[in-house]
């Protein structure tokens, strides 16, 4: 071989070795980043509106089942089915606990302990999430990769322990970096859709948060743990916990805006009910179950088009919008039920069908009978919490862009629902405290949320629409004079839950984990079919495990309940 032909053999060595190295750089897709290159605000982001996704799902499934909207049935084992649940449940692994997984240790190695603190809290609350709803779940087995592609499942218990001890390491981190005692790198500033942190200050919002849902994990399982009042009593005696209770700063909440695309990020609710071209009329997606409308419009005082002469509760305008503020249009045609007795296993003040005046046209719980064309009649989702329309006796049809075109919350945790759970845990715990009074404080602060709602966002309310000071002082003396007038734990605490129960219109989860902890509201509407079958205490698990996961658990009855319900209530 000539000394030519070797330097020519090495030169291509060398060049397809060059070219070989630039192809492998090729290789990296710049949207599918490695761990290790891992922005940790960019991922922020991802994880957040995954996890105001779970949210979102979870309390659309337990505002159905808690009568708030409608769920058709007929019988819960017919209500839903395995793949109803596969969006939750990708959206859960893939959406927040695998990126959080990614984001953790890289947040931690740049010591921003805030951003890891934010996804070790939304990965705890989701993994709860999941066991609220489906019993033992993957979780020590889980996105491992191809370490382990079909992952076993860990009991719902241990998996609750695991979002504890997150929870727990959020609180503790983030206190010493609100105390200085631990420097901290970048803050993630407007990467933090919740509370927007951006110095020291801002990280002990985070860590409180994380103290308040330790309370309420604790009081979720108070009924299989018997330390939990000890627990309770220790966090809410931290003197940020105690701070949070003056003031809705604290509140937990995603906020929409009302921008329509690229990307559309107004509320959902608003989305699926404010339709049309901006200019003609569309019509409401959904229906607003009876039983929610009749407990505010009518329960404790009826309402009136004459807000002098109205009774009802002081949110009724703020929470739905009537597209029909008179009971015209109503026929057998328009709905069927309006000729029709109601069922023989109603009791006689439960509501049925419409409510019978003033244009509130919802839908009775488990009602499965088609559909008539009345999308331009059906009563909607308002101003509070999904940035709809203010109820002013319009009288017109829902379309694009009205009242607060789409810019509501996600009401996840506000500091009325801490006040009822402190009073749910004096009356079932022994807790220290006045269940009196703290079920007088969550009911005002939930109305002053409502009512303020609308300046938030830059809506002005006429004046002759708000409610007047007596007329919430009129609604409060009600409240108090039923908790006053019943008789022993059980009684009293019904009132302060079926208060909570109003309070939590948008969040259909803690509605749904309540209703099984305790059983209460103990009048919600019944099933439209008396034999409707044993009360979902768990869902079944999705068809996207069950089909794909050759390890995949049983699936689940729906009367199974999960770790922490041992209530022995038959629910309706």
């Amino acid at each position: 071989m000539t000394l030519k032909k070797i330097s020519l053999i090495a030169l291509t060595v060398i060049t397809l070795g060059s070219c070989t190295k630039t192809l492998d750089e090729l290789l990296v897709n710049p949207n599918g980043p490695t761990p290790e290159s891992a922005n940790t605000d960019l991922y922020l982001p991802v994880i957040q509106s995954s996890f105001v996704g779970v949210f979102n799902s979870y309390s659309s499934f337990g505002m159905q089942l808690t009568r708030m909207v409608i769920w058709y049935g007929p019988t819960y084992n017919e209500g839903y089915s395995p793949n109803d649940f596969d969006g939750i449940w990708s959206n859960a692994y893939t959406g927040v606990l695998k990126h959080a997984n990614v984001l953790i240790p890289v947040a931690t190695k740049e010591k921003k302990y805030v951003q890891a603190g934010m996804a070790k809290f939304m990965k705890a609350y989701t993994l709860m999430t999941l066991v609220d709803m489906f019993g033992d779940i993957p979780y020590a087995e889980a996105n491992l990769g191809i370490d382990q592609t079909n992952p076993g499942i860990s009991k719902g218990n241990e998996v609750y322990a695991a979002a504890i001890k997150l929870l727990q390491e959020v609180s503790d981190t983030l206190d010493l970096v609100a105390d200085g005692r631990l420097a901290h790198g970048a803050y993630p500033g407007f990467y933090d859709n919740f509370y927007g942190v951006s110095n020291a200050a801002g990280a002990r919002r985070w860590a409180t948060q994380a103290k308040l849902m330790l309370i309420r994990a604790y009081m979720t399982t108070r009924l299989v743990d018997t330390g939990a009042k000890g627990k309770i009593e220790s966090l809410l005696a931290n003197p940020n916990v105690i701070a949070s209770f003056s003031g809705t700063a604290q509140d937990f909440e995603f906020k929409n805006s009302n921008k329509q695309a690229n990307p559309n990020s107004r509320h959902p609710r608003y989305n699926g009910n404010y339709n049309g071209n901006g200019i003609t009329t569309g019509s409401a997606g959904d229906y607003i179950a009876t039983h929610f409308m009749y407990t505010l419009a009518q329960e404790k005082g009826l309402f009136s088009n004459t807000p002098a002469n109205d009774r009802s509760d002081p949110r009724t305008r703020y929470y739905f919008y009537r597209q029909q503020a008179t009971m015209g249009n109503v026929n057998s045609q328009s709905v069927s039920c309006i000729v029709s007795a109601p069922p023989g296993h109603y009791t006689a003040d439960m509501p049925f069908c419409l409510l019978g005046f003033a244009g509130f046209w919802g839908r009775d719980h488990g009602d499965n009978s088609g559909i008539p064309p009345d999308g331009n009649f059906r009563t909607t989702w308002g101003m509070y919490p999904a940035g709809g329309e203010m109820d002013l006796n319009q009288n017109s049809r829902v379309s694009l862009n009205r009242g607060g075109q789409g810019a509501g919350i996600q009401p996840i945790w506000q500091s009325s629902f801490t006040d009822f759970l402190r009073a749910e845990a004096v009356l079932t715990l022994g807790a220290a405290g006045d269940a009196r009074a703290l079920l007088e404080s969550g009911v005002r602060k939930s109305i002053s949320k409502v009512l303020g709602y609308p300046a938030t966002i830059g809506y002005v309310v006429p004046s002759t629409a708000v409610p007047t000071t007596a007329k919430i002082d009129d609604y409060v003396a009600k409240v108090l004079a039923a908790f006053d007038a019943a008789i022993g734990t059980a009684p009293k605490l019904n009132v302060v839950m079926k208060e909570w129960y109003i309070a939590l219109w948008g969040n259909g989860a803690d509605a749904h984990n309540n209703y099984r902890r305790t059983g209460m509201p103990n009048n919600l509407q019944f099933s439209k079919l008396q034999a409707s079958g044993p009360y979902i205490r768990s869902f079944f698990y999705p068809s996207v495990y069950t089909n794909l996961n050759k390890n995949a658990a049983p699936q689940n009855a729906l009367d199974k309940k999960v770790f922490w319900d041992t209530n022995p209530a038959v629910l309706k």
